[in-house]
């Protein structure tokens, strides 16, 4: 599951992660949810990856989240179990992680949003949150994530956007060493 506010690229990283999964020799399914409002709502998408066929394209119960703000870790931690979920959340724009503190697996602060700003734009924190899960969970290849990446955004961006994902395996690499980030 990933989840953040309208503006974030939400909908283009669920996206991005079930081709880049099909490319990987898995079978994908997403789906997207969002508010009204054109930027700054809640957004949501749920990526389902199997290496079986899918009989259900909604997610039930999260095995991975990332999240990229306060609002959408205080509204979906309601919604869903999440004792088993390892979270990869945003910690430059999540300071609070009561809601979820002790009722999942792990959750790995990552500052993707500096990280993002850092290399020129905070709108590739969503990017760098997806080299960071594919990293860290070795499912999916980094070539396909990228070669996906160069199918599915704007020319005039793809470069950026690659240079997130690599900051983001990076710090994916600093997770599986038990790093601090």
């Amino acid at each position: 599951m990933l989840s953040g506010f309208g503006g974030q690229g939400i909908v283009l990283s669920g996206a991005v992660l079930s081709q880049a999964s099909v490319l990987s020799n898995y079978y994908a399914a997403a789906t997207y949810t969002y508010g009204p409002e054109a930027r700054l709502g809640s957004t949501r998408s749920e990526v389902v990856i199997s290496d079986e066929e899918i009989d259900y394209p909604k997610v039930i119960n999260p095995d991975f989240w990332i999240v990229l703000n306060q609002m959408s870790l205080n509204t979906f931690s309601k919604r869903y179990p999440l004792n088993e979920t390892v979270i990869l959340a945003n910690s430059s724009m999540i300071k609070y992680f009561d809601p979820v503190e002790g009722k999942v697996r792990s959750i790995y602060k990552i500052p993707a949003t500096d990280e993002a700003e850092r290399l020129g734009n905070r709108l590739v924190a969503n990017m760098l949150m997806l080299g960071v899960f594919v990293t860290v969970t070795g499912m999916i290849l980094i070539e396909n994530l990228k070669k996906t990446i160069k199918m599915m955004v704007k020319p005039q961006f793809i470069e950026l956007n690659l240079k997130a994902v690599d900051r983001g395996q990076e710090i994916g690499k600093s997770i599986l060493k038990g790093v601090k980030v």
